[in-house]
């Protein structure tokens, strides 16, 4: 019960003293749940508390807790950020025998997902070998704050429209920037770049990863689905066909961007060049190509918006911008479409007025 206890001076003392009469092997006990009160400590992120535990007792670092976890990674899961810095260096750095290949991976996936890159930056340069695991581009994908500190202009004009778009390779291109987020994109994108093959890396991105609760999506459609503009630019520079690669439903990324009203990623087609007519004539396996999915106002969405008039707005501005796109590939489509447009107006108009 001591471990659970907020870390205020009494307590800390209680600890103290309590430790300090305690035989070394007694903190070695482990409750019903195979935990030690150590590894609860790490679990539940008190630092100072697994600290003078572990000073007392520094074996206590291999013992496993629940799920097999070392007190690392249980740390890594659940603890605080200071307390892992701490525990990964008086750990050996992950490379005593106590320590398997798979407890290094889900200490990595761990960090990754609590968002303490500079821990899993640090475990990449101590294991490289670890950069092989698809799971950690699947999890960066879904974090678009993680690459929002970027400059919110970094990612336009980097894709050239010049290089032949189909069958060709591009260089990943190098840049000076510190965030963690991104150098960790890069060390795992760069890895898979350089180990498989263009097919393997299409599968790789388009099917869903196991383990991974991101609806039904692959890496691309999950970064499309979340507006996570700069980790898709950073494929994308690898493999522009990546830009057009549908999804099991006939959807590419500014498909997806269109439905979730991410404007950063649809600006991306403005780069593509001659491409666009790829993009805009595709439909989804309902008939819908990019002009229809934007008159499909969802509930939801009309929900999130203040005001029936404010979410006509928005919605009015995202039909424009997709009929000028149309308008700039093809006309002949374009005045077909312009047929659907009175219904479909008056159909958003009602669900305006409706949840307005």
């Amino acid at each position: 019960m001591a471990t659970m206890a907020d870390e205020t001076k009494f307590t800390l003392n209680f600890m103290k003293n309590l430790v300090h009469m305690m035989p070394m092997k007694d903190l070695e006990i482990q409750n019903g749940n195979s935990n030690t009160a150590f590894w609860m400590a790490c679990l539940s992120g008190k630092t100072k508390t697994a600290m003078i535990m572990m000073k007392k007792n520094p074996r206590l670092l291999d013992i496993r807790g629940n799920h097999e976890y070392l007190p690392l990674c249980a740390c890594a899961r659940a603890g605080t950020h200071d307390l892992v810095k701490i525990l990964y260096n008086y750990s050996q750095k992950m490379k005593g025998i106590h320590w398997t290949n798979k407890d290094r991976s889900m200490t990595l996936f761990n960090c990754v997902d609590r968002d303490f890159f500079d821990v899993a930056l640090q475990i990449l340069e101590d294991h490289p070998e670890l950069a092989d695991d698809q799971h950690i581009l699947a999890i960066l994908a879904g974090k678009p704050d993680a690459f929002n500190r970027l400059e919110k202009n970094s990612n336009t004009r980097i894709i050239q429209s010049r290089f032949i778009f189909f069958g060709m390779k591009a260089q990943l291109i190098t840049e000076d920037d510190s965030d963690d987020a991104l150098e960790l994109l890069k060390i795992f994108w760069g890895h898979a770049t350089k180990t498989m093959t263009y097919n393997e890396i299409e599968r790789m991105v388009s099917d869903p990863v196991s383990g991974i609760r991101q609806d039904s999506f692959g890496i691309l459609g999950v970064a499309a689905k979340m507006g996570n503009t700069r980790f898709l630019v950073e494929l994308i520079r690898t493999y522009p066909r990546l830009m057009v690669l549908p999804n099991e439903d006939g959807l590419t990324i500014f498909h997806i961007a269109v439905m979730h009203r991410h404007r950063d990623i649809y600006n991306l087609l403005y780069e593509v060049g001659i491409s666009r007519n790829d993009v805009c004539v595709v439909s989804d396996k309902s008939g819908n190509n990019m002009l229809h999915l934007v008159g499909k106002t969802s509930k939801e969405r009309a929900a999130k918006t203040s005001g029936a008039s404010l979410l006509m707005q928005r919605e009015l501005l995202w039909f424009k911008l997709t009929l000028e796109q149309a308008l700039d590939v093809q006309l002949e489509q374009t005045v077909l479409l312009f047929l659907y447009v009175p219904d479909l107006g008056t159909r958003m108009r009602s669900a305006c007025v409706l949840h307005g």
